[in-house]
């Protein structure tokens, strides 16, 4: 039994840069902050890490409650605009050889496919629904289960044992996505991990952070990511 948990954006999907919109939106319409995003990278980060650093950022009086209450209130925004953005957008796109991949793997029953993304889960649907993605992921682990991506890709797995009553062996477990913070928290679990270059890092920057192999794109490298995986 092998077990796939890809992450996202840049991965799966480019939204055209509707998240980050969605955030700059919370942020105006909660504490009237202007372009909340700018300065900030977000590649490989979780939401509430993204979140967490743009209050860290600027000084808003109208936090008084604490982070925890904050982050709530930016989130539960953000989730509101993320859904206007990710319908409007007219840059969103399945990225190379995405949909081709994911209907060779699904129904198989020697592996499962799940998400590995620093995306909460609400948020990670949003942008998978409008590609009719979802139906590939019954499981995963996100930005909300841990603000630590190492975590989350460790509750995925639990997630995958869970629903397919057995822990596939760490050595059959990849970790799939476009940052080196995907890698990085691949390795830290302890599973083998595929690079994809679909994002803002290169092939050869995705190789220097450890992944297992790293590949231009699903389409274009498909037998490599089928070598790597071990999947015939």
């Amino acid at each position: 039994m092998k077990l796939l948990l890809f992450d996202v954006d840049q991965t799966l999907i480019s939204t055209g840069g509707a998240g980050i919109r969605a955030l700059n939106r919370a942020f105006q319409k909660l504490y009237s902050v202007e372009n909340a995003m700018e300065g900030i990278l977000p590649h490989g980060k979780t939401d509430p890490g993204i979140i967490r650093e743009i209050l860290h950022s600027h000084p808003i009086p109208a936090i008084s409650d604490g982070f925890p209450t904050s982050l709530t209130a930016v989130l539960e925004s953000y989730i509101e605009f993320l859904d206007a953005e990710i319908e409007s957008t007219p840059s969103y796109k399945i990225l190379p050889g995405v949909e081709a991949i994911l209907n060779t793997l699904a129904g198989r029953s020697d592996l499962a496919i799940g998400l590995a993304t620093g995306n909460v889960e609400a948020g990670a649907r949003i942008k998978l629904e409008r590609g009719n993605l979802n139906r590939y992921f019954p499981f995963g682990g996100f930005g909300s289960d841990s603000e630590d991506r190492t975590e989350l890709v460790r509750h995925g797995a639990e997630k995958a044992a869970a629903y397919l009553g057995q822990m596939p062996a760490p050595s059959d477990v990849f970790v799939i996505g476009d940052t080196p913070r995907d890698i990085f928290a691949g390795r830290e679990a302890g599973f083998l991990t595929v690079g994809v270059a679909t994002g803002k890092y290169s092939k050869a920057e995705l190789d220097e952070a450890g992944a297992t192999v790293s590949i231009s794109d699903f389409q274009n490298e498909r037998d490599q990511f089928f070598r790597t995986t071990r999947i015939e």
